[in-house]
C-alpha cells in the first residue's frame, strides 16, 4: 500500500516528468496521509452500503472514522512519529479547507450530510490524540484542540476503536465460505490534456497494488455483488462511492488538489514530533 501511494502521487517518478517544485518530506507525507485516507473514507461508504452497516448518526462521519481507523489498519505496527504524523496530516487537511480564503469555492451548508469543514479537522484532531494521550499531548497545542473537548478523547476513540473491531469480527467472511464476489479494479484512459495522469496510471496498473486492495477485501468480506474500484481523470478533485452502481471512483485531480495543498501546510508541528518518542 505504501509504494501504491508513491505511485499515486507520481513524487518519485512522475513528478520528473511534469515542471512542478519538488515537494519538501512533509509536503510529501501530507500527499500520501490525505490520498490515504480517501480511498479509506470511500472504501467505508462501500462497506457501510454494501453489508448494511448499522450506522448511527450521520454516514459521512461515520465514513470519516472508518478512514481514520482504517489507517490504523494499513500501517499495523507502524507506531511511530512519522505516522501520528499521517494522522495530524489528515486533519490539517480539513483546517486549510477551513481556513482557506477561496471564494469560489463552494459552501458547506448548516443542513448538509456532511460536516463543517471545522468540524471535521477538530473531531479527526480528537481522534487522532485520543489515539494516544500520554504519547501525543502535543495534539492539543498544535491543533488547538480545546481542553473541554480533548478531556473526552480517548474515550470518543475508545467507542470508534469497538465499532471497528466489532463490523470486522460480526461482517468478515468465515474461513469455509467461498468468494462468490470480487471488489474489481478498473482503469480508464485520462484525456491527451492530462499526459501526468496518463503516465501516473500506468505506473498503478503496473504495480498491482490497486488489484492487492481489491482482494483482500473480497477475501476478508462476503460482498454481495460484483463492486469496482475505478481510477480515472474525473475534471474535478474528487473521489465516491455510487452505490447504485456499486462503482468506488478515485480522481487523480483529487491528488492533485492534495499536492497544492500541501505548500500551505505549516512546518511548525516539526519540532515536537522531534521531541515525541517513537511508540512500538
Amino acid at each position: 500500500m505504501k509504494r501504491l501511494l508513491l505511485l499515486l502521487l507520481g513524487l518519485s517518478s512522475v513528478a520528473q516528468a511534469v515542471p512542478v517544485q519538488a515537494l519538501y518530506p512533509d509536503e510529501v507525507r501530507f500527499v500520501t496521509a490525505n490520498a490515504e485516507f480517501t480511498l479509506l473514507h470511500e472504501m467505508g461508504h462501500l462497506l457501510i452500503s454494501e453489508l448494511q452497516l448499522p450506522v448511527l448518526g450521520r454516514e459521512e462521519d461515520a465514513a470519516d472514522q472508518l478512514g481514520f481507523m482504517g489507517l490504523f489498519l494499513l500501517h499495523e505496527r507502524q507506531r511511530d512519529a512519522d505516522f501520528y504524523a499521517k494522522l495530524l496530516d489528515v486533519a490539517d487537511y480539513w483546517r486549510l479547507e477551513w481556513q482557506r480564503q477561496r471564494p469560489e469555492a463552494p459552501e458547506v451548508r448548516e443542513w448538509d450530510s456532511h460536516a463543517l469543514d471545522a468540524q471535521r479537522f477538530f473531531n479527526l484532531a480528537c481522534l487522532a490524540y485520543g489515539s494516544d494521550p500520554r504519547q501525543l499531548e502535543w495534539v492539543i497545542q498544535m491543533t488547538g484542540l480545546p481542553d473541554e473537548r480533548a478531556f473526552y478523547c480517548p474515550e470518543e476513540y475508545q467507542q470508534v476503536e469497538y465499532a471497528v473491531n466489532w463490523i470486522r469480527q460480526h461482517f468478515a467472511r468465515r474461513a469455509d465460505q467461498p468468494i462468490r464476489h470480487h471488489l474489481r479494479v478498473e482503469y480508464q484512459t485520462p484525456p491527451l490534456h492530462l499526459p501526468e495522469a496518463r503516465e501516473l496510471l500506468e505506473k498503478v496498473r503496473a504495480s498491482g497494488e490497486l488489484e492487492g486492495i481489491a482482494a483482500r477485501t473480497s477475501s476478508t468480506f462476503a460482498l454481495p455483488r460484483d463492486l469496482k474500484l475505478i481510477v480515472a481523470a474525473c475534471g474535478e478533485a474528487n473521489a465516491w462511492y455510487n452505490r447504485i452502481s456499486g462503482e468506488l471512483t478515485l480522481c487523480y485531480e483529487r491528488i492533485l488538489y492534495f499536492r497544492e495543498l500541501a505548500r500551505e501546510l505549516p512546518r511548525l508541528r516539526q519540532t515536537a514530533l522531534q521531541e515525541t518518542p517513537p511508540t512500538l
